[in-house]
């Protein structure tokens, strides 16, 4: 499995919710970055976008995915000072509203959600660039989408704007970020990983495949991922071993061998140690 599958799978997508937002005149909007994840499209007029150290308009047809839980702002403009958005874009009970509205007049219009992901999601999307701006012309298979978006948010229910927006989020990394724009040195060890979970890697076998020097690589991995190789490497197994005995009657013993243990038993007790359960009992609750 590739790192965007494994992306995919840890998202969880209840937890997305698109919400319409009008704007217009002077106005700006700062978000504290609660979530994983979050996919906005520019439907109407154009924004202005920072994240962190960087900036840039978004226009018409244009959309932009924010991974981590960074805090952002979008704005008329860079000069106008903002307001939290979460009550814009909430009640006060923190049930979300069907469209937001900011400012005066109506010359803008987004659309935006939100998902969260698992903790092996996280270190995969920690090597993503923070903010990853796709215009509508260079958009791709993506293009279809946000043309479905613009017809459905006029009179499309929450439902149809939720899946669109998944759709979004899913072509956006597919095509335009864990494709090309992983780590440009961690990025083929994390896909090496991903890809072999049965192999028995080693760091220096995957410093190797990154390219640098065994020590580098240790010290570079675990700054960006946030975990040695070889911890990123047994959450990787978890994580695979746990899907699996839930989602197919493998038996355990072949489960262990698929995630590179030799004896059920030693698969068993690492399982343990990672879940507090033993893989019985996992499958059963």
């Amino acid at each position: 499995m590739n790192p965007l599958e494994h992306v995919l799978s840890a998202l969880s997508v209840k937890c997305a919710v698109a919400t319409p937002l009008h704007a217009g005149g002077r106005w700006a909007l700062h978000f504290v970055g609660r979530l994983n994840l979050r996919v906005e499209v520019v439907l109407r007029g154009r924004v202005h976008v920072v994240v962190g150290e960087e900036s840039f308009w978004a226009g018409e047809g244009d959309c932009y995915v924010i991974a981590g839980r960074r805090p952002y702002r979008i704005a008329s403009d860079p000069d106008t000072p903002s307001v939290f958005a979460a009550p814009v874009y909430e009640h006060p009970d923190g049930t979300p509203r069907e469209l937001g509205r900011i400012g005066e007049g109506h010359d803008t219009t987004l659309l935006g959600a939100g998902f969260t992901a698992g903790p092996e999601a996280d270190q995969v999307l920690a090597v993503l660039p923070p903010v990853i701006h796709v215009r509508g012309a260079e958009s791709g298979t993506a293009q279809a989408t946000i043309e479905l978006i613009s017809r459905e948010i006029e009179g499309g229910g929450r439902m149809i704007l939720d899946r669109l927006t998944q759709v979004l989020l899913l072509q956006v990394l597919r095509d335009h970020a864990l494709s090309a724009s992983l780590h440009p040195q961690l990025g083929p060890a994390l896909k090496a990983l991903h890809g072999n979970v049965k192999h028995p890697w080693t760091v220096s076998e995957l410093a190797s495949v990154a390219a640098m020097s065994r020590s580098t690589f240790f010290v570079r991995f675990k700054e960006i991922v946030g975990t040695t190789p070889l911890d990123y490497l047994l959450r990787l197994r978890m994580q695979t071993a746990s899907r699996a005995l839930r989602e197919t009657t493998d038996t355990v013993a072949t489960i262990a061998s698929n995630v590179g243990y030799g004896t059920e038993s030693a698969f068993s007790a690492a399982f343990k140690r990672f879940t507090g359960r033993s893989p019985g009992e996992y499958r059963v609750t």
